[in-house]
């Protein structure tokens, strides 16, 4: 009987971490700094309800040119977003993004991906920062899985989505998921 117990409750244990239910320490951001262009004043990043192909999370960013033309910048993949309020996921990109920034305010939509899983989906309250572009290995190796491919049907984002948060809240790409990625159909956009 004791046996039997004990190795149910082993069992049970490579269970959970087969199904990547244990979480490991909270993520992070780490890596350098990001910097938009200088000419282009960043009014709000916040979470907007309408959705867009480039990711799950749809963030509004809100800017303004500082000159007296049309700015633009590129939010580089492997970007992260970083909450503002500690109940809320950081964010990340995985493909590049433009931004543009007119005169008056202008708002540009782009689609993010949520860590930390078990903080809260961020809202259209919720307001974000600029953080670093990812030295996060995992990370950097799906943005290059991802690279050349569309995402864009829902079972495939949320695919992407759960690749993303077991490396920001598990333990780690498993190979079934980079040969999931790479099976992706190829990005047809450009």
């Amino acid at each position: 009987m004791r046996n039997t117990l004990l190795h149910s409750a082993l069992a049970l244990v490579l269970l959970l971490l087969a199904c990547d239910m244990l979480p490991t320490d909270e993520f992070e951001p780490t890596g350098t700094q990001f910097e938009i262009n200088s000419n282009i004043k960043v009014i709000s990043i916040t979470g907007d309800p309408r959705t867009v192909e480039m990711g799950p999370m749809t963030i509004a960013i809100q800017a303004v040119s500082r000159t007296s033309g049309v700015e633009s910048a590129v939010l580089p993949a492997g970007l992260l977003l970083r909450r503002r309020n500690n109940l809320t996921q950081h964010l990340l990109f995985l493909k590049d993004q433009p931004v543009v920034a007119g005169t008056s305010t202008t708002k540009t939509l782009v689609g993010t991906f949520c860590c930390n899983k078990h903080r809260d989906i961020p809202d259209v309250g919720d307001t974000f920062d600029f953080g670093p572009t990812t030295d996060n290995a995992e990370l950097l190796q799906i943005v290059g899985l991802v690279e050349d491919k569309d995402y864009s049907r829902a079972a495939d984002m949320a695919m992407v989505q759960h690749a993303v948060q077991m490396v920001t809240d598990s333990t780690g790409l498993t190979q079934t998921y980079i040969d999931s990625i790479k099976a992706l159909p190829a990005d047809t956009t450009d």
